[in-house]
């Protein structure tokens, strides 16, 4: 059944069906496995180290129950890493500085350094625009759409870009002409 169309909904619904069976035994981690499961990966928080344990046991139970595994149990809190691989849990290697041979952990796609605990957003490509050609629509959409941000954390930026994008439209520039030098003045600010 998968690989068609709707395989990520019979997924969804297929797991959402499972875990209401256990909404009144174990409501915290139904409540966390029904809002915060995206595709297959679960993202979430906890107050203090002994709610996060909690929770992520029950859920381990739950999901072991329909014979799905949870694994890849990280935090950037090292004790709670370490009760959880106490207690058996598959916890995903950690990155450090000195060992580049592991990967940082992705959320949503976005590296978090689990250590310091913030996120990476590479716009090393944003940098890497060739001097030698004119900016032109096609470049300015080509360097919006390098730009990966799914949680919006770079909105600050990526709403300027969008309205100069607008304004090219409005003034109904064609894709490989050069931007006019108003236009240009706001490109270099961004």
């Amino acid at each position: 059944m998968f690989g068609v169309n709707v395989s990520p909904f019979l997924l969804s619904a297929t797991i959402k069906h499972h875990i209401e069976k256990y909404r009144e035994q174990y409501p915290a981690a139904t409540e966390m496995l029904d809002t915060c499961l995206y595709v297959d990966d679960v993202i979430s928080g906890a107050d203090d180290i002994s709610q996060a344990l909690k929770i992520s046991k029950d859920a381990d139970t739950i999901m072991k129950n329909a014979s799905m595994k949870l694994r890849k149990w990280n935090s950037n809190d090292q004790t709670l890493m370490k009760t959880w691989e106490y207690e058996g849990l598959e916890t995903h290697p950690r990155h450090s500085e000195n060992n580049s041979g592991v990967q940082s952990p992705k959320v949503l796609g976005i590296p978090w350094n689990v250590i310091h605990d913030y996120f990476t957003i590479d716009v090393k490509g944003l940098l890497e625009l060739d001097a030698s050609k004119p900016v032109t629509k096609r470049i300015v959409l080509q360097s919006a759409g390098k730009i990966y941000d799914p949680v919006g954390f770079l909105s600050l930026y990526t709403i300027k870009l969008k309205c100069l994008l607008q304004e090219l439209w409005l003034r109904k520039l064609a894709w490989d002409d050069e931007l006019p030098p108003d236009i240009y003045a706001s490109w270099l600010q961004w």
